[in-house]
């Protein structure tokens, strides 16, 4: 009895001792810690229950494919661990610290989640039906293909969180904030979004950007987003280093969409102004791409998305890049300097180019069924015989110039029909 009890206190005592020393290195897992949790869950509750001033630390570790169903992780240090593939079915993660934790394919049914910290977590195709999130902090993280049915989000942070694909059956999401938030394709079938918070950069299960009106239609907050100064687009500084003298070139003249209701037409023009960030540039950049990314991307998509997702403010650069007939399926090519590249003949199913600059790319022949171009800038592309099926153009920017997949060039009214914004040259 002792010996138990023994064995009990020492990772506690540990902890005490080690903790102050860890805190600063967030990867950092406490090695007791993770001894006692390899020993079983039973064992791991039981001494969570005698000893209620525990904190586990285990920031980092790797608990890939573990059987942790009913596991107690309430105030738990998570951050960065890898669960993915984890059966966590009915755990309790109350106000754990999830950030960065890696928790695809995991099993997260009925699991509470209250007051979570998963900032920036990877929760791709993982199961969450039935699972608490109330008040949980969901920002930048990645839910693509989650079953997320019946899961309560009310309240949560669900700030340019990705639920591309997910499921959101019967989900609560009430209260919830939802500003740049990306929902194309969910299925969010009787789903609760009453009093929920949307942008202008809100991407509905429609793959239309968020509106007041749709707002008001759904008992929702529609909150303006702030205008980034010029200076912020990375493009036009550029340019303003290689020619101080630069000034603004004029805004180009906009048509109304006809997706957009006659009500939301100025926010609409107005969103133009810093959605598409490529439009202060003064025609394309001639500049030679980034030889590493060309390598990995065309090597190695998954890697790539992988990479991507690890660092997030990396600026891709692939300008001028011949990418004919390879497969590019699922590639993460969202906000890329594209310009002058070549797709002919290649597969971009699936693909996320939402608002790249892809002026004068050419996409002759290319798959991009389900790909996304909302916001892109296709100012000079050219799209004859692409396959555009189900693909999201929404405010995806033309010209004149632009050749749509038909052969013809984009018109007024061709760009008011399928949702693009219109510019003169």
């Amino acid at each position: 009895m002792k010996c138990k009890s023994l064995r009990f206190l020492l990772p506690v005592l540990l902890n005490a001792v080690l903790a102050p020393a860890l805190s600063s290195t967030a990867s950092a897992y406490n090695p007791a810690h993770l001894e006692l949790l390899n020993a079983g869950v039973a064992s791991w509750n039981s001494m969570r229950s005698t000893h209620k001033e525990f904190l586990p630390d285990l920031s980092g570790a790797v608990l890939k494919g573990k059987k942790l169903r009913g596991a107690d992780f309430h105030n738990a240090r998570m951050s960065c661990a890898d669960l993915s593939q984890s059966d966590l079915g009915r755990a309790n993660l109350h106000n754990a610290l999830l950030d960065s934790a890696k928790m695809s394919s995991s099993i997260l049914f009925r699991a509470n989640l209250d007051g979570a910290l998963l900032r920036g977590a990877n929760l791709e195709s993982a199961q969450l039906d039935g699972a608490n999130l109330h008040r949980a902090v969901l920002e930048t993280a990645v839910l693509k293909k989650a079953d997320c049915s019946n899961a309560d989000f009310s309240e949560s942070d669900l700030r340019e969180s990705n639920f591309r694909e997910a499921t959101l059956v019967n989900a609560n999401l009430s209260g919830a904030d939802l500003r740049a938030a990306y929902l194309w394709r969910a299925n969010l079938s009787r789903a609760n979004m009453t009093g929920v918070k949307v942008s202008e950069k809100s991407v509905l299960d429609s793959g239309k950007y968020a509106s007041l009106t749709w707002a008001q239609n759904h008992q929702s907050f529609f909150v303006a987003e702030a205008t980034p100064s010029i200076s912020d687009n990375p493009v036009y500084s550029a340019s303003i280093k290689k020619n101080s003298s630069a000034v603004d070139p004029p805004l180009p003249q906009q048509i109304t969409l006809s997706s957009v209701p006659e009500s939301d037409t100025s926010r609409s023009k107005k969103s133009f102004t810093f959605r598409n960030i490529w439009q202060h540039s003064d025609g394309p950049a001639h500049v030679a791409y980034n030889r590493e990314q060309y390598e990995q991307v065309k090597s190695n998509v998954f890697g790539w998305n992988a990479m991507r997702k690890s660092n997030r403010d990396i600026r891709i650069n692939l300008t001028g890049a011949s990418f004919d007939h390879k497969n590019l399926s699922y590639a993460n090519l969202s906000h890329a300097l594209l310009q002058n590249s070549s797709f002919k003949g290649s597969d971009l199913g699936n693909s996320d180019l939402g608002g790249a600059d892809v002026r004068g790319c050419d996409f002759r022949e290319a798959n991009l069924q389900h790909a996304d171009l909302g916001g892109a800038d296709l100012r000079g592309a050219n799209l004859w015989r692409a396959n555009l099926g189900r693909a999201r153009m929404a405010e995806a920017v033309v010209t004149s110039s632009t050749i749509l997949e038909s052969g013809k060039k984009a018109t007024p009214e061709l760009a008011a029909r399928h949702g693009l914004i219109f510019v003169e040259q």
